[in-house]
């Protein structure tokens, strides 16, 4: 069952534009709902043992969002990483809280931040509940790619579950559009924050109205949403990950 929205508008639109969410400074430990500093290094194996390792390349790398989805009770160790090969893009579909969502796309030569959740079956199961309530995103496997840890049970890892969007990427002049965010080196595309992106958003598809009138239109009509979403896909990037494996659940 995905979160519980707000109801307030100024709710609403700051989750929309506020969308991937401020991480903390460096690798954490996310428990009783906030973010405990983890050192960096690999000196607490026991922390990241029997977990499943998952880049969040959007909102999961922060602990609000975590919040959101797993209350005060869970424990999650979250590494702050480097991943080699891609970028962290904007995929072509809006959520249902009205922000443009993150995509990762293959970009040969870049490096980009992102963040593993370690994550227990348990916990695993409750993330695809949140993340695979309709067909947008897949679940599956990164496999054989270069993932440098600030901290974790080792150095790097070459394997990682992800969420990635089956929708492609958002595109800008036919080059797809980096989440100002999220740190990275050797982008060689334009990158825009979230409320620049939505501005993009509304100039293509409704120029006749305030950028929070519209995310907010599409918030409170599923059916508006859909239609904004398909609109948005006519002119998307495909998919680019071929390290890329789906996992049938």
């Amino acid at each position: 069952m995905p979160w519980k929205l707000p109801e307030s508008d100024d709710e609403l639109l700051e989750l929309a534009k506020g969308y991937p969410y401020r991480p903390p400074p460096g690798s954490y430990l996310f428990v009783e709902g906030a973010a405990r500093p983890l050192a960096a290094g690999t000196d607490a194996p026991e922390l990241f043992r029997g977990r499943v390792p998952v880049v969040a390349h959007g909102s999961n790398r922060s602990a609000e969002q975590l919040a959101r989805k797993f209350g005060g009770a869970a424990e999650i160790p979250v590494s702050r990483a480097r991943l080699g090969d891609y970028d962290v893009v904007y995929s072509a579909h809006m959520t249902r809280y009205g922000a443009i969502a993150a995509n990762l796309r293959h970009v040969p030569g870049m490096h980009v931040e992102v963040w593993i959740t370690w994550l227990t079956e348990l916990q695993l199961t409750r993330m695809h509940e949140t993340e695979l309530g309709t067909e947008i995103y897949r679940y599956g496997e990164l496999n054989n790619v270069a993932i440098a840890l600030e901290t974790g049970p080792s150095g790097e890892i070459e394997q990682a579950g992800v969420y990635l969007s089956s929708y492609g990427c958002l595109a800008e002049g036919g080059a797809p559009i980096g989440l100002a965010a999220v740190a990275a080196v050797g982008r060689p595309h334009d990158s825009l924050h979230q409320e620049a992106v939505l501005a993009l958003v509304r100039d293509r598809h409704r120029p006749d109205r305030e950028v929070e009138a519209m995310v907010l239109a599409k918030i409170r009509d599923p059916a508006r949403r859909r239609a904004l979403i398909e609109e948005l896909r006519r002119t998307a990037l495909p998919p680019e990950a071929p390290h890329f494996e789906a996992v049938a659940l």
